[in-house]
């Protein structure tokens, strides 16, 4: 699983984010807080990173903080969510 990202930032968009990493771009869904925090483009960004896989899709969710992705992880265990 991808746990955390670090790169360059080529593009943006709300709640989403391209990140370099060595020649590889990951599209990375973020919260609003993180997207209002957010570089410019062409900036280094770290992420930490929740690994969504389903078996049609593999999700990327990219956080600022620990505590942020630790909040999103507990929500995701309640059920119906």
């Amino acid at each position: 699983m991808i746990a955390h990202l670090r790169g360059s930032l080529l593009a943006t968009s709300p709640g989403h984010a391209i990140v370099d990493c060595h020649g590889v771009g990951y599209d990375v869904t973020v919260s609003i807080n993180t997207f209002a925090q957010l570089p410019a483009a062409g900036s280094e960004v770290s992420l930490f990173i929740y690994t969504h896989v389903r078996e049609d899709q593999i999700a990327l969710f990219g956080f600022q903080l620990a505590e942020e992705k630790a909040l999103f992880e507990k929500l995701l265990s309640v059920s119906g969510i």
